[in-house]
Order: C-alpha cells, then structure tokens, then sequence
C-alpha cells in the first residue's frame, strides 16, 4: 500500500502495530505525527484573527401548538436572527486563548486510536470555552456581569479547515508511521 491510498482502518493498524516498537522509535515517530496537522491548525489561526462572527439577537416569538402531558397547549419559542457585533474595544481574550490551546493529538492508546486537533484552552472551571465557541450559538455574561446575558453566534472554525485537511492528514500520518516501520 503507497502513501496515497492509507484509509483510516489502516491508519489505525498501523497504530495499533507501535505498540511494538521500540521506546525511541515510538517516541519519534509520535514527535513526527504531531507535525500533521500543521496545516490545519495554521488556517484555523487565520480564521480566529479574522473579524468577529455575526452575533445573534432575539427578534421576537412565535405560538406553536403542541400536546404535552397529554393536553394541547399553545407553546411560545423565541426567534433569533442576525445582527452586527458592536466592536467595543474590550476583548476577553477568548479566540487569542482558543489560537494558544491549538494542539495535534496523537492517540496511540489500546481503547482510542488515531490524530486529530483539539484545543486545550482557554477553560472556564471545568469547561473549555473552545466547545461552545464551537456551536451555532452560545448565550454568556457580559464582561462578566451575571445580571446581564447576551446570545453570541459561535464561529466554527473546527470543522472547516479540519474536514479539508482531514484525507492530507491521514496520508502524511500513513506515511511516517510506514516508513518508521520498515526503519525498524
């Protein structure tokens, strides 16, 4: 099998195989799978210096019928649209955090097996901002005002550039793994 036609079954045998090589090698070999996701990590930094995303405001309320408990009964849910970001000059550092904790992950555990980029940071308690910074939309104090919440659309710059380089990834991580195979 050449470098260009490594799937991500054989990707993962080829993981599982490192298993038994030798300590220096294996530690080699992990230094080298880190690199892979350069490329990616690099564009999703592009994209988190880029302007601000689009925030979300409610801009009002619909009545929707619905049974609950057995009983239909007019339901309101509130509707969202988009609006400008108004640009105060104040940052939390929330994206600059999220930019820092960018990190390839190489798993070469028996239960999980593969590479992927992740972020690291920046974490509120137990969380890591960098999931809900993720999604559509996320709802936060502002400036640290807990009487006064605001709805903020989430920039996805996970699944762009990762899905893009995904197939790059695994080719380059077939690549060094077969070749410090047949070092061996």
């Amino acid at each position: 099998m050449t470098g260009t036609e490594v799937d991500k079954a054989h990707l993962q045998d080829l993981l599982a195989l490192m298993t038994y090589l030798p300590p220096a090698i294996r530690r080699d070999t992990r230094r080298e799978l880190r690199t892979v996701g350069d490329d990616v990590i690099a564009q999703q930094r592009e994209i988190l210096s880029g302007p601000l995303p689009r925030g979300v405001r409610k801009t009002g309320q619909t009545r929707d019928l619905a049974v609950r408990r057995g009983k239909l009964r007019v339901v309101k849910k509130n509707t969202y649209g988009e609006t400008d970001v108004k640009n105060g000059g104040r940052s939390s550092g929330l994206r600059a955090g999220i930019k820092a904790g960018l990190r390839t992950r190489v798993l070469t555990g028996a239960r999980n097996l593969g590479v992927d980029v992740k972020s690291t940071g920046p974490r509120d308690g137990k969380f890591n901002k960098a999931k809900f910074w993720n999604g559509p939309r996320f709802r936060h104090p502002v400036f640290g005002n807990k009487s006064n919440y605001v709805y903020q659309a989430g920039q996805g710059y996970f699944y762009g550039p990762a899905r893009a380089g995904y197939n790059d990834m695994v080719e380059r991580a077939g690549e060094i793994l077969e070749r410090n195979m047949k070092g061996m």
